[in-house]
C-alpha cells in the first residue's frame, strides 16, 4: 500500500518536474530560434513540433502509466520523444563577403 502511494507521489512529482522542463525547453527555444535567424516558417514548425513532442510525450507517460497499473509494477522513467530541430544556419559576417 505505502509502495504504491510512493510510485502515484513520484509519477506525478515527474509530471510536474517534466512539466517545468518542457517550459523551460519551449522558452530556450524560442530564444535559440531568434537567435539563429530562422525564418517565421522555420520558428512555427519547431513550436509545432515542440508542442506535438509535449504531448505525445503526456500519452506515453499515461500508457506507461496505465500498463504499469494493470501489471502490478513500479512506473519506468518515460523520456520526452525529440521528434525534430531545426538545423542553425551560418551567420554571414562583413568580413566573409
Amino acid at each position: 500500500m505505502l509502495e504504491g502511494l510512493f510510485s502515484i507521489v513520484t509519477a506525478i512529482a515527474e509530471a510536474i518536474f517534466a512539466l517545468i522542463s518542457a517550459l523551460a525547453e519551449f522558452i530556450a527555444g524560442f530564444f535559440v530560434a531568434a537567435g539563429e535567424t530562422l525564418t517565421l516558417i522555420d520558428l512555427g514548425a519547431l513550436l509545432v513540433v515542440l508542442l506535438f513532442e509535449v504531448v505525445l510525450w503526456f500519452i506515453l507517460w499515461l500508457v506507461e502509466l496505465t500498463v504499469s497499473l494493470f501489471k502490478w509494477r513500479k512506473p519506468k522513467l518515460v523520456k520526452k520523444p525529440v521528434l525534430w530541430r531545426p538545423k542553425p544556419k551560418i551567420k554571414k559576417s562583413k568580413d566573409m563577403a
